[in-house]
């Protein structure tokens, strides 16, 4: 078995791409928003692949660079925030 078709075997068990189909469609949130907050969410955990494959995902649905950029600057808050979280906790002791 090829690694494709290890992937898709893996899919039919667990059904990650049937949910992500229904996850990403517009619902109170629209589809092109979620595009964003699967970048920012990329960048907050720090996963290259998720990123790389979000940004073009993101650039083939029209998304603009800068839209792109501001996106991973609010994520980019983020993880400075929870890394500051550790020197508070030195001033609390």
């Amino acid at each position: 078995m090829n690694k494709q078709e290890r992937i898709d075997e893996i899919d039919r068990r667990i059904g990650f791409n049937s949910m992500k189909k229904a996850i990403m469609e517009d619902g109170a949130i629209d589809s092109r928003t979620k595009k964003l907050l699967t970048i920012a969410s990329a960048v907050a955990v720090g996963c290259d692949a998720c990123f790389s494959t979000n940004r073009k995902r993101a650039k083939d649905a029209g998304i603009s660079d800068e839209e792109i950029e501001e996106a991973i600057l609010v994520a980019s808050l983020i993880r400075l925030g929870s890394g500051l979280n550790y020197t508070w906790k030195m001033i609390d002791e």
